[in-house]
């Protein structure tokens, strides 16, 4: 029995010491990275921590006494976190290096634990190793966390309620285990609101996962959706408050949607140039005029706006929630004007969900392109080959989580903004199920204690 616990503990130290390396070399090679701010959750992160109010700092602010005006931009758990980590010299990047390296690590810690479960029949076998080692080197996980984005964050709370179905669904699960499902649901989509379409899907599939009695049935998905519920509507509460409307997601998805869907996209997926990345300059051209036409009339994208200053900036009257509603009234008029093209470029934005071949961009050179190409490309061979292995067991319902998450991501992603890290929080599963490709036969490892 003690070898064999020496045998547990050394996989799980081994896995982690080597997710410490390897995520630790990715942020001491990209240093700079974490410094930038491309979503605004630094900004947003030291504004919490300065003023006690989830939004950004007021254009006409002082230094000495700054003020800030709520948003519901962005989904609030990866500020109010960084907030935690704010000095007095603004957000600590170290600190924030460490806390990804962290949640890097319960990430693989959860994928050795779901692969146990799944595939390895609750022994460390090579299958769980294999998709604990893919999950450390995975390159679009390396790349975010370098990044103050919520990747990291999403991906390892995703783990952890796939690793909670997993591990705990059966024999007897309790009414406790659903309400820390529906916490672990919550909190996903307080970083993410796609995982609340996750819930969605996933909760009522508690009523068929057991043989327990009906009333135990009933109560747990009840347990868990209420859970989930309150969390949807205090953050609904919270912004009819803070910016004057029942968002219960951000005010950012009208933009999005816009990003997805509109003319300049459109005659881009026409053309056919799938290899090359989508030159979005003359999009964001016009949409820094949006306030100067008509966006909803095809005739508005058809200008040259290109080096035209912005005559109206965005009216004193405009709310957050009125300015996403224009992108979104604006997106909804590009799809009713080309309902052809918007089916087709959901085809595309499925496929660049799960392609494993990055675009090519002027600030891309060949080499990475090629390894991460030939990286995915052997991973999605592996996953095809893998899901054969596992045969109509994947049907069982231990794998439900990972199969409505696919489904979750698939669905949202083919309507709104796509790219190869949108499908990041469903590295795990991938993981496993190609770990179970590239291994032929189970091994035989010792039993767990």
């Amino acid at each position: 029995m003690r070898s064999v616990r020496c045998t547990y503990r050394t996989a799980v130290f081994s896995l982690l010491a080597f997710t410490l390396i390897v995520r630790g070399s990715a942020l001491l090679v990209n240093p700079d990275q974490l410094r930038q701010d491309p979503d605004a959750y630094k900004l947003i992160a030291e504004t919490l921590s300065t003023t006690g109010v989830f939004g950004l700092p007021s254009p006409s602010d002082e230094a000495a006494n700054p003020t800030a005006k709520a948003t519901a931009f962005r989904p609030p758990l990866y500020p109010y976190v960084l907030s935690w980590l704010v000095t007095d010299q603004g957000l600590h990047l170290g600190l924030v290096g460490l806390l990804h390296v962290v949640l890097g690590s319960v990430t693989v810690a959860c994928t050795l634990s779901i692969s146990q479960t799944l595939i390895d029949g609750g022994r460390i076998g090579l299958v769980s190793i294999v998709a604990a080692g893919l999950v450390a080197v995975d390159p679009i996980l390396l790349q975010q966390s370098s990044l103050v984005m919520t990747e990291t964050l999403a991906v390892a709370l995703a783990s952890g309620v796939i690793w909670l179905w997993a591990s705990k669904l059966v024999p007897f699960p309790s009414i406790g285990w659903a309400i820390l499902l529906g916490l672990l649901l919550a909190l996903a989509y307080l970083c993410r609101p796609t995982f609340l379409v996750w819930a969605v899907l996933l909760i009522p599939c508690l009523l068929w996962s057991t043989r327990t009695s009906f009333r135990h049935r009933m109560l747990m998905p009840l347990a868990a959706g209420a859970v989930v519920a309150v969390t949807v509507g205090a953050w609904t509460a919270r912004n009819v408050r803070a910016v004057g409307h029942p968002v219960w997601a951000t005010t950012h998805g009208g933009y999005t949607l816009l990003l997805a869907n509109n003319p300049s996209f459109y005659e881009y997926l026409r053309d056919g140039s799938f290899t090359q990345a989508w030159d979005a300059s003359p999009f964001l051209a016009a949409y820094d005029h949006r306030f100067e036409g008509d966006p909803n009339r095809l005739e508005f994208w058809q200008q040259d706006w290109a080096d035209r200053p912005v005559a109206i900036k965005t009216p004193s009257s405009m709310t957050e929630h009125g300015e996403d509603q224009v992108a979104y009234e604006a997106a909804m008029a590009t799809i009713k004007r080309q309902p052809r093209m918007f089916v087709w470029s959901c085809v595309v934005r499925l496929a660049r969900l799960w392609t494993p071949m990055p675009h090519s961009t002027p600030a891309r050179s060949w080499l990475p392109i090629v390894a991460v190409t030939t990286y995915y490309g052997v991973l999605s061979i592996a996953f095809v080959v893998g899901l054969g292995r596992i045969g109509r067991q994947v049907f069982d319902a231990r794998w439900w989580a990972i199969l409505t998450l696919f489904l979750t991501l698939s669905a949202v992603h083919a309507v709104y903004w796509t790219n190869m890290r949108m499908r990041s929080p469903a590295t795990a599963g991938l993981a496993v199920i190609a770990a179970r490709g590239l291994i032929r036969h189970r091994s035989e490892p010792n039993p767990t204690p």
